[in-house]
């Protein structure tokens, strides 16, 4: 267990599943108030499309917090090195190799690109937060994010 709990704006700022909840949590009440205040045609049955939208974007962005701090909460700490860093537009991903109880494992993480995530290099150490179940999920210390979807290396892992 670590003190320190990573922040809900920091997980939106960096995560990008938890940035796109986010967003249409902001875009479901806006168009909402569009279509009460200025439109002339009022959309017929708009404010329950938007209802179920921004019940989804909530429902998305609470079960990712929730993910985290608890993986964050009750995981054990493992080294990792950045095998592959990419971006593009607004968003990227970083892959990396870490070992957790002697089999190697390589993670995956989607990210918003900013200036917590353009640092990562190739050969970069980080620290990560294993769940004990399920070693293939990690989470990075580092900056408090989830990585998303590992998956165990089929091949030797060099």
């Amino acid at each position: 267990m670590y003190d320190k709990q990573p922040s809900l704006l920091k997980i939106i700022w960096i995560d990008y599943w938890a940035f796109l909840s986010a967003i249409f949590c902001v875009i479901a009440p806006g168009f909402y108030l569009y279509d009460l205040l200025f439109s002339q045609n009022r959309i017929q049955n708009l404010s329950w499309y938007l209802l179920g939208v921004l019940a989804l974007a909530l429902f998305g962005l609470v079960s990712r917090y929730v993910f985290i701090v608890s993986l964050y909460n009750s995981g054990l700490e493992a080294r990792a090195t950045v095998s592959e860093a990419g971006f593009f537009r607004d968003r990227g991903y970083i892959k990396y190799i870490y070992s957790f109880e002697n089999r190697k494992y390589a993670g995956r993480m989607t990210v918003m690109k900013n200036k917590f995530t353009t640092r990562y290099r190739i050969g970069d150490e980080v620290e990560v937060v294993v769940d004990r179940e399920n070693p293939k999920n990690p989470l990075s210390k580092t900056c408090s994010y989830r990585c998303r979807y590992g998956n165990r290396v089929q091949r030797p892992v060099r």
